[in-house]
């Protein structure tokens, strides 16, 4: 498994996470907000990708609300077999 780090950039802060390699880059990248708590997710979207497939630079778009059982937050085999 190759792994990405990404590094996020929110004013100030930046921070780094690491995923699993895809066959492009993310263009947008949604993580929990850690202002916000569960309620919302910040938005980062790709501004550098000069160095991939080893290293992603995100900067802060948007923070949006968290939409709780969409397909994008749960995997649809752990919910029995319903389609999404």
């Amino acid at each position: 498994m190759d792994i990405v780090l990404a590094v996020l950039e929110r004013g100030d802060i930046a921070y780094e996470i690491e995923f699993e390699r895809t066959s492009e880059p993310p263009f947008e990248l949604r993580v929990p907000s850690h202002i916000g708590g569960a309620a919302v997710v910040d938005v980062f979207d790709l501004v550098d990708a000069s160095e991939w497939p080893v290293l992603l630079r995100y900067a802060f778009s948007e923070c949006v609300p968290a939409v709780m059982g969409s397909p994008d937050d749960l995997n649809a085999e752990d919910l029995g077999g319903v389609d999404l």
